[in-house]
């Protein structure tokens, strides 16, 4: 389900420098692509590699979905990590879904149950932003929901 957003339509462009100033540099990512296409990007889906990440994860490759519309006084965007081998889900949010957490929030599922928090980023500009989640992501999220 998408919660509609309130800004303008989404940037190509803007995707275009996330996938070339990050994506495309993060070694456990084996794959992106612009949704519907690059031309009229609203999504970018990149593709973990399973064996690629610590603790690997398989057979299936997780994923990564990106919802980003640039915007005044901050940007609207969704980034959400799910892998299928294990149903667990987590989502970086920065939208009107859940005000009592403020303007970003933290949230994951797992067993069926959705867990959120407020969070708060270091960086405003997209690209170090999205650099900021994927470090989170990788370094303690995976790892914290993926024991070995």
């Amino acid at each position: 389900m998408s919660v509609p957003h309130p800004g303008s339509d989404p940037n190509a462009r803007l995707y275009a420098q996330l996938k070339r100033d990050v994506l495309d540099r993060v070694p456990q990512i084996t794959s992106v692509a612009f949704v519907p296409n690059r031309i009229e990007a609203s999504q970018l889906h990149a593709r973990f590699g399973p064996d690629r990440l610590t603790p690997p994860t398989g057979p299936d490759p997780p994923e990564l979905e990106i919802a980003w519309y640039r915007q005044t006084p901050r940007d609207w965007f969704r980034v959400d990590y799910g892998d299928p081998n294990t149903g667990f889900h987590a989502g970086w949010h920065q939208d009107e879904s859940h005000p009592d957490l403020g303007p970003a929030h933290f949230q994951y599922t797992t067993d069926g149950e959705t867990t959120r928090h407020t969070v708060t980023f270091d960086h405003e500009t997209p690209s170090l932003l999205l650099w900021e989640i994927i470090e989170r992501l990788l370094s303690t999220v995976h790892p914290t929901h993926h024991p070995q």
